[in-house]
């Protein structure tokens, strides 16, 4: 079997003049900090869910930032291995449910004001993954151009069946053929290219049967109002917060965490259902436009499987990490690949010098593990990989 470590490796380019491979930990409980933003003028890239990044620029200034966290700048000279962000002073406040539904009201009636809700074009970088029954078995990372109809929907907007243009122009993809318990024939359905932009175009604003608490910062321009759902007869129980800019009512950030209580489905002989589903969506603020933007989202999915006579249980999480860039670009989007396929479906050429120069987002060292696991020869795997 061919080696496939060395060529997911990112590799350090010799033309750049400061470079820097990092951790960026919460500075209170020493916790790593994904979706940090680290950047300068030239250049940027994210923090992985270790924390950890990777940043080449030619110039020597260098910033990290995260909503909620003290905004940390430097320079490549001065930087540390390990960087440590101290979170920001959050105020706890009362809250009158009526007063709070007015502000979600008005949240509402900014939405169009806040983000586009005209055509435009933008730049994408998925990551897939799939884990059985807790364990990675495939990985699938995708980088393309992207023209859809509008970001957030509301009011009266549907979703149609061209509202998504992609045009897939790098795809590395590495991970074990349909993973399955011999006596079962399980196959794990992953989203589309369609499917991941549609969880994060729909953001549920409603209070009703939820508790509110509002935690302000920032000089009182910022709330995060934490909602926790109370109501009767509940089928699922559900958590999360909003992050909302006082000054425009927009939305910063969405996080969701539910646990849902579902019967099981029944598909031929074996049955399942969704016991987690977990989703975080940031957005920012675009210079030039004044309009917010998606800038990073995470989804993740846990499917419970068993067969009618319940003599197993199998897990399966589908992860899938968005990063959006170059928004409001002029470039062409020519469609090249069927959005409704699900990712690991695709067939995308791999381009070495692509992948060994982009820094996007770092492997996690689990990532890491696995592709040292199924690149070694002494370990029969049924591989299914574009990397030959």
């Amino acid at each position: 079997m061919k080696k496939l470590l060395p060529l997911l490796v990112f590799c350090q380019l010799s033309y750049a003049q400061h470079q820097q491979l990092g951790v960026v930990l919460d500075a209170e409980n020493k916790t790593p900090i994904e979706f940090v933003d680290v950047y300068n003028s030239n250049d940027n890239t994210i923090t992985n869910e270790n924390g950890k990044y990777f940043l080449l620029s030619s110039n020597d200034s260098i910033a990290f930032y995260k909503l909620g966290y003290e905004t940390l700048k430097t320079t490549f000279a001065a930087i540390t291995d390990t960087v440590f962000l101290k979170e920001k002073t959050f105020e706890l406040n009362e809250v009158v449910l009526t007063n709070e539904e007015r502000l979600f009201d008005k949240v509402k009636k900014a939405v169009p004001d806040n983000y586009p809700s005209e055509e435009y074009k933008e730049q994408f970088f998925i990551r897939s993954t799939l884990r059985y029954n807790g364990e990675i078995t495939r990985i699938q990372d995708i980088q393309g151009k992207l023209k859809r109809k509008t970001l957030l929907y509301h009011g009266d907007m549907e979703l149609g069946k061209k509202d998504f243009v992609f045009e897939v122009e790098h795809m590395r993809k590495v991970g074990l053929k349909d993973v399955t318990e011999d006596e079962t024939d399980i196959y794990f359905r992953a989203r589309s290219l369609k499917a991941i932009l549609m969880e994060t175009v729909q953001l549920s604003i409603v209070l009703e049967n939820f508790e509110i608490e509002e935690q302000y910062f920032d000089n009182q321009e910022k709330v995060r109002i934490t909602f926790t759902y109370n109501g009767d007869n509940k089928k699922a129980n559900i958590a999360g917060y909003y992050i909302v800019d006082l000054n425009d009512k927009a939305i910063l950030e969405y996080y969701q965490l539910s646990t849902p209580k579902l019967d099981f489905k029944q598909k031929k002989d074996i049955r399942y259902r969704v016991t987690r589903y977990e989703k975080n969506i940031l957005f920012d603020k675009d210079r030039e436009t004044g309009k917010y933007v998606m800038k990073n989202a995470k989804i993740k999915t846990l499917v419970e499987i068993q067969d009618n006579e319940e003599t197993f249980r199998t897990f399966f999480e589908s992860e899938d990490i968005l990063k959006s860039y170059g928004h409001f670009g002029a470039f062409k989007v020519r469609k090249n690949v069927n959005e409704n396929k699900e990712v690991f479906r695709l067939k995308i050429p791999y381009i070495k010098a692509f992948w060994e120069a982009q820094n996007s987002l770092l492997l996690t060292h689990e990532m890491e593990a696995f592709i040292a696991k199924v690149s070694n020869a002494d370990n029969e795997f049924d591989i299914r990989s574009n990397l030959d």
